[in-house]
C-alpha cells in the first residue's frame, strides 16, 4: 500500500512579505484545492485570508515550519487573467503581490450574494441621446481605432458632448451581452452620472467605489462575475474597480483621463488607475477609449508616437460658444482701488448683473477651511500641527483648527496660547471664507460651498447637485470637486481667486495641471443657449497658461519638447524613493547610504537627498530622492532599487524606503 504524497500550495497573504510561502493541504481538501481559490491559513499567530498561487508536490523555496491549510473558503477565485494583471502591478510598481492582493481582496466577495440582494433598478429604457454629426463622425474614427486593435483618445473641447458618445458605444457593447468599465476619477462625478445612466441602461449599470458599503461592493462584484455569462454589463466606477472579478471585459473607458486623482498615493500598490486599465484591457483584449477636454501630455505623447489614434471633437455640443474668458490683475485692481477684500469691483458687477438675469454662478477656491492658517497678531505664533511640520488651518463653523495632512484637530481659542497677549488672526482664505464674504455682499442670494467638509455624507452631496442644477442655489462655492464633468445649465459665470495658487507648486507638472484645471473650470459655465464667461483673478496675468488658456490655441503643447529637452516624463521613467521614519537622525542616515547606493547606478539620473517643505508628515520625517530611467527596458534597474531598499531598511531599524513609480 502506496503513502499518500504531499501536497503543497503557494499562496499570496495579505501582507508585505518578499519570501514564498507555502502550506501543507490536508488530505480532505485535495480534491477541492486550485490556483486561484482562497483559503484560511494561520501565519506567525494570526489568522489570513490567502490566495492560493500555485500546487506542488513540494514546499519549493520555503524554509520555515510548514503548516496546513485550515479550510478553503467558499468564493470567487481568481483567474489566470487576474494573476497576470496583480503580477505585472507588483512589477512594475515595485511592490510586493501580498500589497497588490490586499487591494483586491475586498473585491472578490467570500460567499454569493443572493439575488434579491442585488440592487433594483428600471429596466433599461434605451438611449436618450441623439449624435450629432460632429459626434458620430468622432464615434466612427473612435470605432477604426478599435478596429486596429489600438486605443482611441477622444479629445473634446467642454461641452462638446463626449458622454454621449460613451453612451452611444458602451450601449452597442451591453445589448450584445458585453461587459463595459466606465471609469471616472472621482466618486461626487460618478454619483451625478449614475443618475444619468440609470436612465439609459437601467439595471445593467452598477457601480463600485469605496464610498460604497461593504454589502453593495459585494453586490456590484457578483453581478461582474456572473456578467461573463453573457449578461450585458455596464460598470461605473473609480481606479478600485480595476480590481473586481471580471471573467469578461470587452471595452474601457477612461473619462477625465488627465486627472491626477486616478493615482493612488496610499497604501501600496501606488498604481496609475489610466495606465493599468490600458495592461488590463490588453489582457482582457478590451478596446479602450479615454477621453479628455485636456489630455495628459502622456496621452498626446503616445498619440504622438502612433500607440493611440487622437480623435478631436472640437464643436460643443448643439453650437454652444466656448465661454469668454477674462484675465484679471488684481495688482492694479488694488492699485486702482477696486479691490474690494477677496473680490474685484468687477468681478462683483459681473456676479450682481447674473443674478438679476437670474442665472447661476461658481466661485472656485481650490483650498477648503476658512484660512489656511492663523497668527497671533502680537507675537507672531502659528499653531502648528504636532505631528506634521504644517501649520493648522482655520475651520470657523467647527470652531477648530485641523491639520489637512492627518486629521489633528484643537479648538480655537482666540487668545495666543504662546504669548497670552494677543490674538489670532486668519491669513489667507479658503471655501469657507469665501462662502461667508460672497453671501455678505448678495444677502438676497442662496450660497452654498460644496468641499470635502460639506459634501461627507453622500445625501448631503446629491441635494447640494441636484438643487444647484435645478436652480434652487444661486452662488456656490467650491473646490476642484466641482470642476469635471458636471452639467448645470443654468451656470454662466465661474470665477475663480487665488488662481496663481495653481502655479505656485514645485513641480514640472504645475503648468499642465493648471490649465487643465481651467479648462475644466470654463466647461461649467454656458453649457445652455447662451454664451458663459469665466473670470481669473491673477497677479501674473502675463503667465504663458493664462494667455495660452485665454487664446485656446493650446501653446501649453509646446512644452513637451522642453520635457524632452530637460529629460522629464512622459519622455523617461520617473521613480520617486521616500526614506521615512520616526526618528530624524536614523532618516538622515538612511538618506546617506541610500545616497552612496544609487550613485552607483548606472544608466540613470539619480538626484537627492530632499527635503520637502512640510518635512515631517504623521509622525514621520522624510526625505526623498529623484530617479530617472529610459522608458523601457528599466525592468533590472527597478529590480536593484527594490534591492538595496531592502537592504537600507534593514540596516537601519525604524526606517522605511518606499519606491513610488510615476509620482503625481
Amino acid at each position: 500500500m502506496s503513502l499518500q504524497k504531499n501536497i503543497y500550495a503557494k499562496v499570496i497573504l495579505p501582507l508585505k512579505l518578499r519570501i514564498d510561502i507555502s502550506y501543507l493541504v490536508p488530505e480532505h481538501l485535495s480534491p477541492s484545492i486550485k490556483r486561484g481559490c482562497r483559503v484560511k491559513v494561520k501565519f506567525s499567530g494570526r489568522e489570513y485570508l490567502a490566495i492560493v498561487s500555485s500546487i506542488d508536490d513540494n514546499c519549493g523555496s520555503y524554509k520555515g515550519k510548514v503548516s496546513e491549510i485550515i479550510e478553503i473558503v467558499d468564493g470567487f477565485s481568481a483567474l489566470d487573467e487576474h494573476f497576470r494583471f496583480w503580477e505585472w502591478l507588483a512589477d512594475y510598481y515595485m511592490c510586493t503581490m501580498g500589497e497588490v492582493c490586499r487591494a483586491a481582496s475586498g473585491n472578490f466577495p467570500l460567499v454569493s450574494v443572493k439575488a434579491s440582494r442585488v440592487k433594483k433598478r428600471v429596466a433599461s429604457v434605451g438611449g436618450d441621446f441623439t449624435l450629432s454629426m460632429e459626434q458620430q463622425r468622432a464615434k466612427n474614427e473612435i470605432e477604426k481605432s478599435f478596429k486596429e486593435q489600438k486605443p482611441a483618445l477622444l479629445a473634446g473641447v467642454t461641452g462638446s458632448g463626449k458622454t454621449e458618445i460613451y453612451m452611444s458605444l458602451s450601449q452597442e457593447v451591453v445589448n450584445k451581452g458585453g461587459v463595459v468599465l466606465y471609469m471616472v476619477p472621482e466618486i461626487a462625478l460618478s454619483r451625478q452620472l449614475e443618475e444619468r445612466l440609470g436612465k439609459v441602461f437601467g439595471e445593467k449599470l452598477v457601480t463600485f467605489h469605496s464610498a460604497m458599503t461593504p454589502a453593495s461592493r459585494r453586490d456590484t462584484a457578483q453581478r461582474v462575475a456572473d456578467a461573463g455569462s453573457g449578461n450585458g454589463l455596464l460598470i461605473l466606477g473609480l481606479r478600485s474597480s480595476l480590481f473586481l472579478p471580471f471573467s469578461k471585459l470587452d471595452l474601457i473607458i477612461i473619462d477625465e483621463e488627465h486627472d491626477s486623482s486616478y493615482k493612488q498615493s496610499e497604501p501600496s500598490p501606488r498604481y496609475q488607475g489610466r495606465d493599468a486599465a490600458i495592461v488590463l484591457a490588453g489582457i482582457f483584449k478590451s478596446n479602450v477609449l479615454l477621453g479628455s477636454a485636456t489630455p495628459s501630455f502622456e496621452s498626446i505623447y503616445n498619440s504622438n508616437s502612433g500607440r493611440y489614434r487622437l480623435v478631436r471633437l472640437n464643436e460643443r455640443y448643439h453650437g454652444a460658444e466656448h465661454p469668454e474668458v477674462e484675465i484679471l490683475d488684481i495688482i492694479k485692481e488694488r492699485k486702482a482701488g477696486r479691490l474690494k477684500g477677496l473680490f474685484s469691483a468687477i468681478v462683483l458687477k459681473e456676479i450682481e448683473n447674473r443674478l438679476l438675469l437670474n442665472e447661476q454662478v461658481l466661485i472656485f477656491r481650490n483650498r477648503r477651511s476658512y484660512s489656511p492658517m492663523v497668527q497671533c497678531e502680537e507675537c507672531g505664533y502659528i499653531p502648528l500641527c504636532s505631528h506634521c511640520n504644517t501649520s493648522l488651518s482655520y475651520h470657523k463653523n467647527k470652531k477648530e483648527l485641523c491639520c489637512h495632512y492627518c486629521d489633528f484637530h484643537i479648538p480655537f481659542n482666540l487668545v495666543c496660547s504662546n504669548c497670552g497677549k494677543g490674538s489670532l488672526t486668519e491669513k489667507g482664505s479658503g471655501t469657507e471664507m469665501v462662502a461667508e464674504k460672497i453671501a455678505e455682499i448678495f444677502p438676497d442670494a442662496v450660497v452654498e460651498r460644496f468641499d470635502a467638509e460639506t459634501t461627507g455624507k453622500k445625501s448631503e452631496e446629491k441635494r447640494m447637485l441636484k438643487d444647484f442644477a435645478s436652480g434652487k442655489i444661486d452662488i456656490l462655492v467650491g473646490t476642484q470637486m466641482i470642476s469635471k464633468g458636471f452639467d448645470f445649465k443654468g451656470l454662466s459665470l465661474v470665477v475663480i481667486i487665488n488662481a496663481d495658487s495653481m502655479l505656485a507648486i514645485d513641480d514640472f507638472r504645475a503648468n499642465e495641471r493648471a490649465y487643465q484645471l481651467l479648462e475644466q473650470l470654463s466647461g461649467r459655465a454656458g453649457r445652455g443657449e447662451k454664451r458663459g464667461k469665466i473670470i481669473v483673478q491673477s497677479s501674473l496675468g502675463s503667465h504663458p497658461v493664462y494667455s495660452s488658456f485665454q487664446e485656446g490655441d493650446k501653446r501649453l503643447y509646446d512644452q513637451l519638447k522642453e520635457r524632452q529637452e530637460f529629460g522629464y516624463p512622459p519622455f523617461v521613467r520617473m521613480i520617486r524613493l521616500t526614506v521615512r521614519g520616526g526618528d530624524k537622525l536614523r532618516v538622515n542616515e538612511a538618506s546617506n547610504v541610500l545616497e552612496q547606493k544609487l550613485n552607483l547606478l548606472k544608466g540613470a539620473e539619480t538626484s537627492g537627498p530632499f527635503i520637502p517643505v512640510v518635512d515631517r508628515i504623521r509622525g514621520e520625517f522624510i526625505s526623498h530622492f529623484w530617479i530617472k530611467l529610459p522608458r523601457s527596458g528599466n525592468s533590472l534597474a527597478k529590480r536593484w532599487i527594490s534591492t538595496i531598499a531592502i537592504e537600507v531598511e534593514k540596516k537601519i531599524s525604524g526606517v522605511t524606503v518606499v519606491p513610488d513609480v510615476d509620482p503625481q
